[in-house]
């Protein structure tokens, strides 16, 4: 068989670049194998990466002769001397060898998970992830951490404490925990812990992306003060009703008193000068003897909360009020039975016809329950809630109550609110 000195010299190059090439391939499997912990693999290999790279040498040496020592000049010798043929085939067979063994490290990397999986999975996650031992040292960390430390120091993340010093002091306390602002306008939930009740020493440092949940917050916050003015508004637009309502009642009251006065006046000077029975006379004595006690009535100058000023404009109009239970001392809810008292005596002047309203307070473990009813003339039909009745049910549904009406067989309206409110 040919020796390899005889041949050709574009075939010794040509040798000598598939040596390189499969002494590359042996370096990158040992680095693999390392990586993946497979010790076996990687011992067989060292050998292979020997007696590539003293082919390698030995080819060099015949190209260019120019061997350094007696023991490098005969080895070169004895390698020239070697049939071309068993060189390809140790090339071959090193190379069967080296695929194979690629291929197996593939198929474990599919079935298993190895520490450079670990790290490449942990570098694609969205949150930012700094695993580091109470002495700053860096145990783990990934990509959206290290540029989050080059954002805020401008230098590498080397040490977990100065980070996390760092990193807290840019960060704004919220009552969900620290957040901060980084680049282009994202914001950051920023925490740190103990990695587990097992490593005393190691803790984690985290950072997630929470813009869109702070953006939709500060959204819902602004919406929720929004409303908080607009239910305010809503309160005083009620209390301006009741007060309006009260005054106009009560204007409607004296300009009643003020006709009865007249009319009275015109039958006493009837029956003075036309004479009439004794029942007449009694009549207008009994009227008069009212009105100018009426009269006579010193305005009361003492403080009232709304439930008594709508007591007193519910008498005056000639309406009994009559309260089973105890009125609550809690703002809100008494703001709003009071309303609803109010809403019940208009609606019984007006609609009824009577001339009594019932209220039936009683309470639960976490509600007050208020129930109106009247001796008036039952509804005709449905109850479209307009005016009153609106702002009654605004005012409940604002701290989380409820109100029926029942119109058949009779009107009831209840009302159920929490005890405790936002």
């Amino acid at each position: 068989m040919m020796p390899f000195a005889d041949f050709p010299f574009i075939f010794k190059s040509a040798f000598g670049v598939c040596i390189v090439v499969l002494f590359l391939a042996s370096t990158m499997l040992i680095t693999l194998n390392f990586v993946n912990r497979k010790w076996k693999d990687l011992i067989s290999l060292f050998p292979i990466s020997l007696v590539l790279y003293v082919m390698f040498q030995c080819v060099c040496d015949y190209l260019s002769g120019t061997a350094d020592t007696e023991i490098m000049n005969q080895l070169v010798d004895k390698f020239s001397r070697v049939p071309g043929v068993l060189l390809i085939l140790v090339l071959v067979v090193i190379a069967v060898y080296e695929s194979l063994m690629l291929d197996s490290i593939l198929k474990w990397s599919r079935n298993n998970i190895s520490a450079f999986s670990i790290k490449e999975a942990v570098d694609n996650l969205p949150v930012g992830i700094c695993c580091y031992e109470t002495n700053g040292q860096i145990v783990l960390k990934n990509n959206v951490m290290e540029d989050c430390c080059r954002y805020i120091t401008g230098e590498m993340l080397l040490n977990g404490n100065i980070f996390k010093n760092a990193l807290l002091e840019r960060s704004t306390q919220t009552n969900n925990g620290a957040i901060i602002q980084l680049q282009d306008n994202k914001v950051y939930s920023v925490s740190d812990d103990l990695f587990s009740e097992e490593s005393p020493t190691l803790r984690i440092l985290t950072i997630s992306d929470i813009t869109e949940e702070y953006k939709s917050t500060q959204t819902l916050i602004a919406h929720q003060q929004t409303v908080e003015n607009l239910n305010e508004e809503l309160s005083n637009y009620g209390k301006q009703i009741i007060d309006s309502i009260t005054a106009q009642e009560i204007l409607k009251a004296r300009i009643k008193l003020h006709d009865e006065i007249g009319a009275n006046l015109l039958a006493s000077k009837r029956y003075i000068t036309s004479g009439g029975t004794d029942e007449d006379r009694q009549l207008i004595e009994k009227t008069l003897r009212d009105n100018l006690q009426y009269l006579k009535t010193e305005l009361d100058t003492t403080y009232k909360d709304e439930y008594d000023i709508i007591l007193d404009t519910a008498d005056k109009l000639d309406i009994k009020v009559n309260i089973a239970g105890n009125l609550t001392r809690l703002p809100k809810q008494r703001h709003i039975i009071v309303t609803g008292i109010h809403e019940c005596i208009t609606n019984t002047i007006r609609h009824a016809k009577g001339d009594e309203v019932n209220v039936k307070l009683t309470e639960t473990n976490d509600a007050l329950i208020a129930e109106f009813t009247n001796n008036g003339n039952p509804p005709d039909g449905f109850i479209e809630e307009r005016g009153g009745l609106v702002l009654l049910r605004v005012l409940t549904e604002e701290i989380n109550g409820t109100m029926d009406i029942e119109y058949n067989p009779r009107f009831v309206l209840t009302l159920s609110l929490p005890k405790e409110t936002d």
